[in-house]
């Protein structure tokens, strides 16, 4: 498959489609704000523990040209025994439903999970108290020069 459009189609097709990208760094620190909270989550299991799944999960999206899961499930538990190390699986019941998940949130339409980069709460700073905050400093510096 090409990962250039045909600049003369007036769509994509499956033939002309452009390559996905994913940014995996955003997409863990998604996963990292929002694991605990996910159906797949089991207590006492830190991220760091479900990290080598999605990233297989996000590989296997990426090379299956938008196949849907159903389809490669059959193949999936022997690509995932050999991808991964023993000590870095999940048990294939509990990776099928991370993986599953990874497979809805990049099929899902844009609303439906939270925005990558929503700025935190306590980052929002009203206009006023920033302009105040400058005029404090210069007025510092201008007695100490």
């Amino acid at each position: 498959m090409s990962c250039q459009p045909d600049p003369l189609a007036h769509a994509w097709n499956e033939a002309a489609m452009p390559c996905a990208v994913v940014d995996i760094q955003t997409e863990l620190h998604f996963w990292e704000a929002t694991y605990a909270r996910q159906a797949f989550h089991r207590p006492g299991l830190a991220f760091r523990h479900y990290v080598p799944t999605l990233k297989f999960a996000y590989d296997i999206y990426l090379l299956s040209h938008r196949r849907p899961l159903q389809e490669l499930l059959p193949a999936l538990p022997a690509r995932y025994e050999a991808a991964l190390a023993r000590g870095a699986r999940l048990d294939w019941s509990l990776a099928s439903v991370v993986i599953a998940r990874v497979w809805e949130r990049l099929n899902a339409p844009l609303e439906q999970d939270p925005p990558l980069f929503a700025p935190p709460a306590a980052a929002a700073v009203d206009e006023r108290t920033l302009i105040a905050e400058a005029m404090r400093r210069r007025a510092g510096t201008l007695f100490t020069q």
